[in-house]
């Protein structure tokens, strides 16, 4: 949803990336955690693994954002773990427009189940299941790979420069020196432009239609700034770290 896209995405968790205190997304798969610097909850203390939270909840990321944070938005809930709302309905926008916009994710969520399921139960299930379950393990294997990783973490390298934060806080794949050009085209079309993820927070008004034509260059300004991009060969190497990170960072205090 847009009025719900701007400011948690574009102004929290553009300026303040991977910082839990500022940005949104470290918040979405609670109670895992998916920062280093995050207090561990009661929870912790169990033997159960949060990182299997962050799991099934990447099942259902396009419902929070289409449907569940605009409702939250609109009875002016707090973000979770804030004690204040961080992303309000903006100034500039009545809350009728805002009802109205989630209005489409509601249709899609329930034309299937009143029109299709009953008559053609297989073709139902699918046109359910599909927009909601399919699209959000896109979405978060296309969103979350880049960020939630060892390597990304704050504690991990500061620097009293935005942009290099902002390098530092971003993972890249298929972009190495070694990648063949056409891979690195191919790959940044499908990925819109997320594999060059620290380009893109580096970079935000830049096109991920230059990305593979300028990324070398923009490798070599980085190495001459001392500054360190995070990378990983492929999509395949990138989840498997993210998940290993994951169920590292939220391993049951004292479990195995």
């Amino acid at each position: 949803n847009v009025f719900v896209w701007i400011p948690q995405h574009l102004l929290s968790h553009h300026q303040y990336t991977n910082d839990y205190e500022h940005d949104v997304d470290c918040h979405h798969f609670a109670p895992a955690l998916i920062s280093d610097a995050m207090p561990r909850m009661a929870s912790a203390e169990s033997s159960f693994n949060e990182g299997w939270t962050f799991v099934w909840k990447g099942f259902l990321t396009t419902l929070g954002t289409s449907i569940l944070q605009p409702l939250r938005t609109l009875r002016e809930k707090p973000t979770p773990n804030y004690d204040v709302n961080v992303t309000p309905v903006p100034a500039a926008v009545s809350k009728r427009t805002l009802w109205l916009s989630v209005l489409p994710s509601l249709l899609v969520l329930l034309y299937p189940l009143l029109v299709w399921l009953p008559q053609a139960p297989l073709l139902g299930l699918w046109l359910l299941v599909w927009p909601w379950v399919g699209m959000s393990l896109i979405f978060t294997t296309m969103t979350q790979v880049s960020h939630v990783q060892q390597s990304c973490q704050p504690t991990q390298a500061q620097s009293g420069c935005w942009t290099a934060r902002q390098i530092h806080a971003s993972l890249d794949y298929s972009l190495g020196a070694a990648t063949p050009m056409p891979e690195q085209q191919l790959v940044t079309a499908l990925a819109a432009g997320l594999n060059a993820q620290s380009l893109h927070h580096a970079m935000p008004t830049l096109s991920c239609a230059h990305f593979p034509r300028v990324y070398a260059e923009y490798r070599q300004i980085c190495e001459r700034h001392g500054v360190t991009i995070r990378h990983s060969e492929n999509v395949g190497t990138a989840v498997r770290e993210m998940l290993e990170y994951v169920f590292e960072n939220n391993r049951p205090v004292g479990g195995a």
